[in-house]
This record gives C-alpha cells, sequence and structure tokens, in this order.
C-alpha cells in the first residue's frame, strides 16, 4: 500500500490547533482555499513556474518531516536493528502500555469503547504482549467518517496537525491525522529500516513515480515530470506512462540521475517493461530502488532491475502508520514491531500460526496524534516460521501480503495505471468505491454512498478519473455494497479487458510467466 501520504500538489489541510478535537471537521468536501487557489494556478503556469511551486513546497515539506525529533528517532530505530528478542519484546511491552494508557485517557473513541466492554486503566497497565489479542478490534468502518473521536484531546489543542486521505486497497476513503513528531518518528523509521536497509537514504537525490498531478492534463506536452529543487526530487507522473513516451520518462531520468528510485512497484515495471521492449535502460547505475504501494512479483523484480539496472526493495505500509513491513538484504520482508505490533487472525478473530493466510491487525507505536489499537487494516497476509539469516530474529518475517496485485487500467491512448486511490478522496458522502474498465473506453465506478451524494460529487469521480487515463466515458453506479472474493479480498480496480482489445504496445505481460525481453539495442556502456 501506497507510503507516499500527501496525494494533492502543495501541501495537507492543516488545522492549526483548535482546543476541541470533537469538532474538527476531518470530512469536509471542499479544500481550504489557500490550496485550492494555488491548486488552480498551478494548471495554468509554465513548467519551470511548476518547478518552483513544487520547490517551495518542497521546503517546507522537507523541514516537516526530517527536522524535529527525526535525528534521534534514526537513532533509537538504529540501536534497536540488532537488539536481541528478549530485549526487544521488553520494549515493545513497555511502549505498548504507555500507548494503551495514553488511548484510554485521551482519545474519545477508545475511552468510550474500552469502559464499555468492562476494562479500567489497571487492566491496561498490567496487559503483556501476548494479552493483546483481549482488547476489541478497531474495524476500519469506525475510522471512516469518524476520524475526529480518534484524535488524542491533548495533542489537538496544542499542536498543529496534519491531515491524509486514502482509498489504499481497500477502495474506503480514510482520513488519518497526525502531528509533525509523528511524521518524523515515521520518516525515522523508513530511513533506517527501508532506504537504509537498501544502502541508500531518503535524504539522497531521488526520483518518485506516485499519485500527485504534478502533470496537471491528461493531453499534456512533455515533460512528464517535474522537479523539486529543494529535495533533489524529480517526480514523474503516474498516470501519462504510454510507449510513445517513454523516450521522455527515460530522458527525466538521464538529466538528473537520481540515487534512489521510488514509488509505485506496478509504475516502474510498466515502464520498465516499455523500455525493455524497446531495447531501452537507464545509462547509469542508481543505488536502489524502494517501491511500494503494490505486492512485487519475481517477474516484477526481474524486469525493473534490467531496466533500471539496480535492485528494487519492497515496502509495505499503510496511510494510518500502523504498519511498516520492508525487505532486508536477505530479501526476507520483516515487520517492524517498534513501528507497529502485527497480529494475523482467521475469520473468527482468533490468531493463526506461521504460515496460515489471515488479516492483518495492527496496533501503532509511534503516532500520538490518533493511535490505532488492533486496527483491520483490510490486507491479507502470512507470518514465515522461517528464521532470516540477516540475524534480526526480533523482527518477524511476513511471508507474504496477499491481494496487492490488482489489476491495471489502460486509457485510450495506451497508458496504463494502476493506483487511482485518488478518486475517493474528500468525498464525504463515498464509504467505498471499486473501479471496473469494461471496454478500452468505458470505466464504470461502483461506489458505495450515504445519504447526500450528488451529481456533483460524480462529476468530480468523473473529473478526477478523465485527469488521470484520457477521455473516456464513465459510469458512475450507486450500490448498498461490493462484494469480497472468497478469501474476504476487497477488489479495487478489476479489468474485464481481453488481450485482444488492448493495443497492441500497451498489453500487460503475466505477472506470473518469464518475461523475455526484446534484443539490447542500447548503446554499450563502455561507448558512453
Amino acid at each position: 500500500m501506497g507510503i507516499e501520504t500527501p496525494n494533492i500538489i502543495f501541501g495537507d489541510q492543516a488545522n492549526e490547533g483548535t482546543h476541541n478535537p470533537l469538532h474538527i471537521d476531518v470530512n469536509r468536501s471542499h479544500v481550504p482555499s489557500r490550496k485550492h487557489n494555488l491548486e488552480k494556478v498551478y494548471r495554468h503556469v509554465p513548467v519551470w513556474a511548476q518547478n518552483l511551486g513544487l520547490s517551495l513546497y518542497g521546503f517546507s515539506y522537507r523541514r516537516e518531516r526530517l527536522g524535529g525529533v527525526f535525528h534521534s528517532a534514526v537513532k533509537g530505530f538504529q540501536t534497536r536493528d540488532r537488539w536481541p528478542k528478549e530485549r526487544m519484546q521488553e520494549f515493545l511491552q513497555q511502549q505498548l502500555r504507555s500507548v494503551l494508557l495514553h488511548a484510554f485517557h485521551e482519545v474519545p473513541y477508545y475511552w468510550q469503547r474500552w469502559h464499555s466492554a468492562g476494562l479500567a486503566s489497571t487492566d491496561l497497565e498490567r496487559l503483556t504482549l501476548s494479552g493483546l489479542s483481549k482488547l476489541p478490534l478497531t474495524p476500519k468502518r469506525d475510522l471512516v467518517g469518524n476520524a475526529d473521536s480518534f484524535v488524542a484531546q491533548n495533542i489537538a489543542g496544542k499542536k498543529k496537525l496534519h491531515r491524509y486521505h486514502s482509498s489504499g486497497s481497500t477502495g474506503t476513503p480514510v482520513t488519518c491525522v497526525l502531528s509533525s513528531e509523528d511524521h518524523q518518528r515515521f520518516f525515522a523509521a523508513r530511513e533506517v529500516r527501508s532506504f537504509g536497509w537498501a544502502g541508500t537514504s531518503i535524504q539522497s537525490p531521488r526520483a518518485m513515480i506516485g499519485g500527485r498531478l504534478v502533470v496537471p492534463d491528461t493531453d499534456s506536452a512533455p515533460p512528464y515530470y517535474r522537479y523539486n529543487w529543494a529535495e533533489r526530487q524529480v517526480y514523474f507522473s503516474a498516470f501519462h506512462i504510454s510507449p510513445d513516451r517513454v523516450r521522455d520518462y527515460l530522458e527525466g531520468f538521464h538529466r538528473y540521475r537520481p540515487a534512489v528510485l521510488t514509488g509505485y512497484a506496478h509504475s516502474y515495471y510498466t515502464l520498465g517493461r516499455m523500455m525493455l521492449e524497446k531495447g531501452l535502460r537507464l545509462d547509469y547505475v542508481p543505488i536502489a530502488l524502494v517501491l511500494s504501494s503494490e505486492k512485487l512479483t519475481q517477474t516484477m523484480k526481474s524486469v525493473i532491475q534490467e531496466a533500471f539496472r539496480a535492485r528494487p526493495y519492497e515496502e509495505y505500509g499503510a496511510v494510518e502508520q500502523c504498519v511498516l513491513v520492508t525487505e532486508c538484504e536477505f530479501g526476507s520482508l520483516h515487520v517492524n514491531s517498534d513501528f507497529g505490533i502485527v497480529e494475523i487472525l482467521d475469520q473468527e478473530d482468533m490468531p493463526v500460526p506461521a504460515g496460515v493466510q489471515g488479516r492483518i491487525v495492527c496496533t501503532a507505536l509511534l503516532s500520538e496524534t490518533q493511535p490505532l489499537i488492533r486496527y483491520d487494516l483490510g490486507d491479507i497476509g502470512t507470518l514465515s516460521a522461517t528464521v532470516c539469516p540477516c540475524g534480526r530474529d526480533h523482527l518477524p518475517v511476513l511471508q507474504e501480503v496477499t491481494g496487492r496485485v490488482e489489476d491495471v487500467v489502460v486509457g485510450p491512448d495506451g497508458r496504463q495505471t494502476v493506483r487511482l486511490h485518488g478518486l475517493f478522496i474528500d468525498l464525504p458522502h463515498v464509504l467505498e468505491g471499486q473501479i471496473i474498465q469494461e471496454r478500452l473506453d468505458v470505466v464504470r465506478i461502483r461506489v458505495v454512498t450515504q445519504p447526500g451524494f450528488d451529481e456533483k460529487e460524480e462529476q468530480i469521480i468523473r473529473k478526477r478519473l478523465e485527469e488521470r487515463i484520457g477521455k473516456i466515458r464513465v459510469e458512475v453506479e450507486s450500490v448498498e455494497s461490493i462484494e469480497r472474493t472468497e478469501r474476504g479480498k476487497f477488489r479495487a480496480i478489476i479489468s474485464l479487458l481481453s488481450s485482444n482489445k488492448v493495443p497492441e504496445s500497451s498489453r500487460s505481460h503475466s505477472l506470473h510467466e518469464p518475461y523475455k525481453p526484446a534484443p539490447d539495442r542500447s548503446v554499450d556502456a563502455s561507448s558512453r
């Protein structure tokens, strides 16, 4: 799932410090006029001015993420990286009790929920890690449309709060609220356990293929990237990748030569496959790729490594910031328990043994603003019984996350995208959404709504989809519910296209079949 949190151009909505969190309207259908005006202006200024705007925002955003407690939190994660298992267990139990007491006394949702269950603060003071399963689960539906009640009252009155929105792989719009300190702790964990394990740093010059509409129009001329000088970041559009634009994307990589490549796994796979079909590769060697939002299959890894000439590392997380799973040097996916404790449960809410698939439930340890306790994330995963040769046996290994390989939406001009979660954010009457591509020029969007959903919100959905894949016919259908798979998994994107309806140059290779690239027609490295 996507770890890139803000899905907008010029930052997030910010609460300037109201004293009552129950009066924070986190589900407003409008956005602050300043941000709205900036985005309106952004669409109509030249590329150099868009780069300047992104860089000014990047300067502020860098201070928010990498200032404050960031460096001290980095030291903490580095120190715990090689702890013995017993010491980590003691640390986690101490942190867990602290988080539970904080939630009990300060978070309206948990105060009410746990009091109703007959729990007292003395119960939480004595709770052990093995006793965590005795607490009630937090269903995702409780957070949807009710983010206010999850905000700690002692934090809301003192600090500037930020809001982030996502529907992720579940199609359910979620609003998350956090402080700058929360954000800094989250990025410190990624700096050590994700970028650090990949041999690089989040502060290195980097590329990003993500969900922000940095190239605002569907029919924009190149370049299909913008540059953020403040963070030395070249940001590529995830919504313009097509065979006839490959060389422009490649030009952006060669122009800025980022050391670490980040963003949507499937976007890099799609771009990499198109590069190889044309006999193209990067003309330099980056340090690594750190990719998220979709499961990295072995086929995807092979294509990405061949096209981008560096190893891709997988990262799994959530906008709710309650889980972080990262890939070590031996290729194992480790649960960073000092970020969030993970349980794998069956349909009866009972723990399953290693090797058995179940629902991922997580307890956040780093968020002081919106702590989520035993939160049902909506994803399916399996813990491994294998001990990783890296020696970090205090960080459990996640064998796999199921359901992160989604179908691809193909535009009439051949562009491909898999991450369309931005369609449903800031729409207060949409509870859940699913995208079904019926034909190359027809997409049906099924939405579960509540009273108040109207033509205006329907038009917003249509406009957002066209901004991402081009002019097509969009049919919006309100339904009572969206069915799950036999394993209980929600499918956010479904493609009904057969291969003979997809443009020849845009056909996706199976993720389960070996990829056979075209002959290498690139210039030999020694001649550069």
